[in-house]
C-alpha cells in the first residue's frame, strides 16, 4: 500500500470510477439472465450509466492532461483516446446485445491510461514536486 500514498485522492477517485465502470458493465448481463427484475434497479439505468462513463471520463482527462503536460508521456491519453472511440461506437451502434463488451472495452481502456500514467509518475527523474 506504501506505493500507492503518494496518488492523489482524485487520483484514487478517477481509477475507482474506471474500475466500477467496467465492473458494472461485466456484471449487467449476468444479472439480466439470472434476475430480470434487478435490471430496472437504478444501477442499471441509462442515467446511472452516462453519470458513471461522464464522471470516469473527465476525471481521467483532468488528471491525465496535467500529467501529460508535466512528462510528455502521450500514451496514457492516447488509451483515454480510444476509450472515448469506442463509446462513439457504442453509441453510434444503438442497444444491442453485446453492449456489455463495449463497456468493458471502455473500462479496460481507462484502467489502462491510469496504469501507465502511474509507471511514467513512478519512473519520473524531473526536478518537478509530487503532490501528496
Amino acid at each position: 500500500m506504501k506505493r500507492y500514498k503518494h496518488l492523489l485522492a482524485i487520483e484514487k477517485m478517477g481509477l475507482f470510477f474506471s474500475i466500477a465502470c467496467a465492473i458494472h458493465c461485466m456484471t449487467l448481463p449476468i444479472f439480466l439472465f439470472f434476475a430480470p427484475y434487478i435490471a430496472s434497479s437504478f444501477a442499471f439505468t441509462p442515467t446511472f450509466e452516462w453519470v458513471l462513463v461522464s464522471t470516469s471520463f473527465l476525471l481521467a482527462l483532468i488528471l491525465l492532461f496535467q500529467d501529460y503536460k508535466r512528462h510528455r508521456k502521450p500514451l496514457p491519453m492516447i488509451y483515454l483516446g480510444l476509450a472515448v472511440m469506442v463509446k462513439v461506437v457504442e453509441v453510434s451502434l444503438g442497444k444491442n446485445s453485446f453492449e456489455w463488451a463495449f463497456g468493458l472495452l471502455l473500462g479496460i481502456f481507462i484502467s489502462v491510461a491510469y496504469w501507465v500514467n502511474y509507471k511514467h509518475k513512478v519512473a519520473c527523474t524531473c526536478k518537478i514536486k509530487r503532490q501528496a
